[in-house]
């Protein structure tokens, strides 16, 4: 099977040699009008980034939705199929996620967002608006009278040249954590197999999202999984600043919005029913042999360097 990095540069090919003036609808345009600017929470899994999900969705202005797994994958779909009429277009799009094992989560029927856009004005039939209209959807039935939607899929991080430019004007939070406490976490999640394949998640991740960071500037933040569990007040009182929302001291608070959150029943998030802790820094020292701990730090030595963490 074709790793997603693979799939990534073989898509970003094929698109360039299309032709630009083929497209019968636009990824976006300056009056597609949307509800909101939404925002990204980016970076490797298993760095905070639900903690981070659940403490956010503790403000009555922000939506997040289960992961979607489907965004780049929609995007895709939406340029093969670009020359269809319209409805056509859109059953196309949402047929992602209407497909995806886990869209259970979201608690919503694709259909009545397949309505909503079947007679939207012209302006508006773009690619950002058929994404806009689903999380709305979701956020109008589940965070009622929020302002914006964020959107927590860590496999994201590894197509945000795609996801960017349908959003120009989005917001990007790059949570970053030690490298070897991650690969630690996805090894005894037996996400990955060996700890080559769960250091180059972290490395691949950290590298595409700062990246991307270095060209969108001012709309890209990053946050130390680190800084946020020892330090969370000051942690969230700069990402609210971020987004332009007010800091609620409530939000800190996450353990009651975890059962609302509608995927963290899986036993990786265990932890989200406790109050933020400390306690899971470092626990690569205890996790992995010594031989396995000699030889992640080898693997990972100069990004960790890089990042300012200590061998």
């Amino acid at each position: 099977m074709a790793s997603p990095l693979y799939v990534h540069k073989i898509f970003n090919r094929l698109k360039s040699f299309q032709n630009p003036f083929s497209a019968r609808y636009q990824t976006t345009n300056e009056s597609s009008n949307l509800s909101c600017t939404p925002f990204f929470i980016i970076g490797s899994g298993r760095s905070g980034n639900t903690l981070l999900r659940s403490i956010l969705s503790g403000n009555s202005d922000i939506s997040i939705p289960p992961e979607s797994y489907r965004i780049p994958f929609a995007i895709k779909k939406f340029h093969i199929f670009n020359n269809r009429e319209w409805n056509e277009l859109v059953r196309e799009v949402l047929s992602e996620f209407e497909d995806c094992k886990e869209f259970y989560t979201w608690g919503i029927d694709i259909k009545d967002v397949q309505k909503r856009l079947e007679n939207i004005v012209d302006s508006k039939r773009t690619l950002s608006n058929i994404f806009d209209e689903l999380f709305c959807t979701y956020a109008e039935k589940h965070s009622v009278g929020s302002k914006i939607w964020g959107d927590k899929t860590p496999m994201n991080t590894l197509y945000l040249d795609w996801i960017g430019p349908v959003f120009s004007n989005s917001k990007f939070i790059h949570i970053i954590r030690d490298g070897r406490d991650v690969a630690s976490s996805y090894l005894k999640m037996e996400r990955y197999d060996t700890i080559l394949e769960a250091a180059n998640r972290w490395i691949n991740s950290i590298q595409l999202a700062q990246s991307f960071g270095s060209r969108i500037k001012g709309n890209y933040m990053e946050i130390r999984y680190e800084d946020l569990v020892t330090n969370p007040k000051d942690a969230i009182k700069n990402t609210c600043k971020f987004l332009d929302i007010i800091y609620d001291p409530k939000m800190l608070d996450h353990t009651k919005q975890v059962e609302k959150l509608g995927d963290t029943d899986k036993s990786h998030h265990s932890n989200l029913s406790k109050p933020i802790s400390s306690e899971s820094i470092g626990k690569w020292k205890n996790n992995l042999s010594k031989s396995d701990q000699e030889s992640i730090t080898k693997l990972l030595h100069k990004h960790l360097h890089h990042l300012g963490y200590a061998d």
